[in-house]
């Protein structure tokens, strides 16, 4: 019975697209660099959450400070990673200037998730500046989403690998979420 509830599980659209990438799936370094930016994005983005006051919630400058987070984060690390790679030519792969060009190209793909992390918690905290949701639960639900990505990263993880989605996955991933949802939770509570 279980073996079968699992195979028609993954015979689903919703579980083959989110355990397959079109592409396939990367090599481990790229997996690495990939998921490592991903992490780091997130992280970086709960902080400004969590951070942000109802002040400055309710007049925009939480909505600025999280878009700036994801922006200026990805574009220095973006910058690090050329300057980094023009000191060290050997360590971009390829030999001939098309392949160094597509490895960096790659290395930029790879960091898109730190500029990604910001969007959605950054347009929830513009619906309380724009007087459309309350601060409280603008500030509560862009925390949830970044909780949402963080606890993904074990299924993110195991796309980029072109591995199967298990139950031990999906639990982990529970168990990361509440952790995170629990340290939002108590910030929004202790300072609202």
């Amino acid at each position: 019975m279980n073996g079968l509830l699992r195979q028609r599980v993954a015979d689903t659209p919703l579980y083959k697209y989110a355990a397959n990438r079109a592409q396939g799936p990367l090599t481990p370094a790229r997996a690495a660099a990939r998921l490592s930016a991903y992490v780091y994005g997130n992280i970086l983005v709960l902080t400004a959450v969590v951070a942000a006051s109802p002040a400055s919630i309710d007049d925009g400058v939480a909505f600025g400070l999280v878009l700036a987070t994801a922006s200026t984060t990805f574009v220095a690390h973006v910058f690090a990673e050329v300057v980094a790679r023009s000191n060290l030519p050997e360590s971009v792969h390829g030999s001939t200037d098309s392949e160094k060009r597509e490895s960096i190209l790659d290395e930029i793909r790879d960091a898109v998730p730190i500029a990604s992390s910001g969007t959605v918690p950054a347009l929830i905290l513009a619906l309380a500046w724009l007087w459309i949701l309350p601060t409280f639960w603008a500030q509560l639900i862009s925390g949830g989403v970044v909780v949402f990505r963080i606890a993904t990263v074990q299924i993110v993880a195991q796309r980029l690998r072109g591995r199967p989605l298990t139950f031990r996955v999906f639990v982990a991933g529970l168990v990361t979420a509440a952790l995170a949802a629990a340290i939002v939770l108590v910030k929004v509570a202790v300072t609202h």
